[in-house]
């Protein structure tokens, strides 16, 4: 595999799912004063999926903005 590859998935892992699945945790301490168990963890970990994939892996491809506005990359 190529080393870009690899780094976009460590990225999608990093900073996607670990950094989101944190930062909604603590979002749902703050907000609700609920019991931080194993089901919320699960359920915000389903919440955080859908949204990592969208941003790290498809909207911060090198290319997607050059494909999505026509415009050639640069070299």
């Amino acid at each position: 595999m190529k080393i870009n590859f690899k780094l976009r998935i460590l990225e999608f892992i990093v900073a996607g799912l670990i950094l989101d699945l944190i930062e909604n945790i603590i979002s749902i301490k703050l907000t609700t004063n609920a019991e931080i168990t194993a089901n919320v963890f699960w359920i915000a970990l389903m919440v955080v999926i859908p949204f990592a994939i969208v941003t790290e892996l498809i909207i911060d491809h090198p290319n997607f903005w050059h494909k999505i506005l026509r415009i050639k990359p640069p070299r």
